[in-house]
């Protein structure tokens, strides 16, 4: 169990704060299951969710050490070349809630926008919108656990790669 003031990674939602541990009962010959509060960082209101829920995945929020061994792994993630199901394979790395899967699939698409501006094209809104949602996740976490400001993370990504 996660305790009150914990940063965790919430499904699709991102970094939340257990901001309380409560119990629910659904009947008086029942006790009580233990449910979550979370705040989420990067969105307004809030979530109760039990806390021993397998259907929204809920992991605590990497390290600073453990988010400096993502970024400097980052290089060598291959872009994927071949996005032919594009819905299927870009929901299944978002939804994998992996920071590798993360970093694979805003690789790929960027990879992707690359090809398409030699051509003078632009990339479709899917590929748009999906690479919008990896970096989200991903730079949500990796500010957390960097202790620095989301916008920031591209930044400090740049500078750490550029110095090894």
């Amino acid at each position: 169990m996660f305790s009150i003031g914990e940063k965790v990674m919430y499904g699709g939602t991102g970094v939340c704060v257990v901001e309380e541990i409560t119990s629910v009962k659904f009947s008086a010959s029942q006790p009580g299951k233990p449910y979550y509060l979370l705040r989420p960082i990067y969105q307004t209101g809030t979530i109760q969710t039990p806390a021993d829920s397998g259907k929204v995945p809920i992991r605590p929020v990497m390290n600073r050490s453990e988010a400096e061994a993502v970024i400097d792994a980052m290089p060598g993630v291959p872009a994927e070349k071949n996005l032919s199901a594009l819905r299927t394979y870009y929901q299944k790395q978002i939804t994998s809630f992996d920071c590798m899967d993360l970093i694979r699939l805003a690789k790929s698409i960027r990879a992707k926008k690359v090809e398409a501006e030699k051509r003078q094209k632009r990339i479709g809104s899917t590929d748009e919108k999906y690479l919008r949602r990896a970096e989200e996740l991903l730079f949500g976490e990796l500010a957390v656990a960097l202790e620095i400001p989301r916008d920031d993370v591209p930044a400090f990504i740049e500078n750490r790669l550029g110095s090894l």
